[in-house]
């Protein structure tokens, strides 16, 4: 085939009784009789040779319109396949990337601990996870509920500095009193332990981390004794064996 395809238009034939253009009279039709076949304009000559035409297979022809380019000149090779980035949907890819952000954002501003255990990069941590001997801050000192503190090594200016931790026993969530008995029974001793001396003829204070009621509905026990030095608000280095 050459560059496009023509399709001859239908030539309509005659009614029937119908004389053909230019006929002689003798030539009329009678009632009844087939309409005579009128001849197709004659081609005109050419030097190529004759390619052979395949049948028309049944059914209605398409309309030239709807002839594509493929069904013209013949099937396209396929696509390469795309990379597999640019086969995810961009769902994944931004689910992805909160993912790993979230991952490098923890790891970038989360407190570490060296190998013995004493924590070594200044950041954040949970203050459950707060051992004693930790030195910390608290991120909002005036939050009646926190999450996470601001934990760093003790040789870094630092409030509050830990002395005990341990959990409550099972049960309905404690009243006020039954937190102030549970501190009094094991803080104080904690603190005398820890700074060398008894709380009662110290300088410093104490101050306790306890569960809210949901936290203890969720089963968090635990109850964290702390000292600062209301003199000095702030201090470098541990209260431990002070004396204070």
């Amino acid at each position: 085939m050459r560059g496009s395809v023509s399709m001859p238009a239908a030539l309509d034939a005659p009614a029937s009784g119908a004389v053909a253009p230019d006929a002689p009279a003798s030539d009329a039709v009678a009632p009844g009789a087939p309409g005579p076949v009128l001849a197709g304009p004659t081609a005109p000559p050419t030097s190529e040779p004759a390619v052979p035409v395949a049948s028309a297979p049944a059914g209605p022809v398409p309309a030239m319109e709807d002839w594509t380019p493929r069904e013209l000149a013949g099937a396209e090779p396929p696509a390469a396949p795309l990379p597999l980035w640019r086969r995810l949907p961009i769902g994944w890819l931004v689910f992805g990337a909160l993912v790993l952000g979230g991952g490098a954002t923890s790891w970038f501003f989360g407190a570490s601990r060296s190998d013995s255990g004493e924590i070594a990069k200044t950041g954040d941590m949970n203050a459950v996870d707060l051992r004693v001997g930790d030195c910390f801050d608290f991120k909002d000192p005036d939050a009646e509920e926190l999450e996470d503190v601001t934990a760093m090594p003790c040789t870094q200016e630092h409030e509050h500095e830990l002395i005990y931790t341990g959990s409550m026993p099972a049960g309905a969530y404690p009243a006020d009193a039954a937190f102030d008995d549970f501190v009094t029974a094991n803080c104080d001793p904690a603190f005398k332990a820890y700074i060398g001396t008894e709380y009662e003829a110290s300088t410093l204070e104490i101050n306790w981390l306890a569960p809210t009621a949901d936290a203890w509905r969720d089963g968090d026990r635990s109850i964290q004794c702390a000292v600062s030095d209301p003199q000095a608000t702030r201090r470098t280095g541990s209260l431990k064996g002070s004396n204070q």
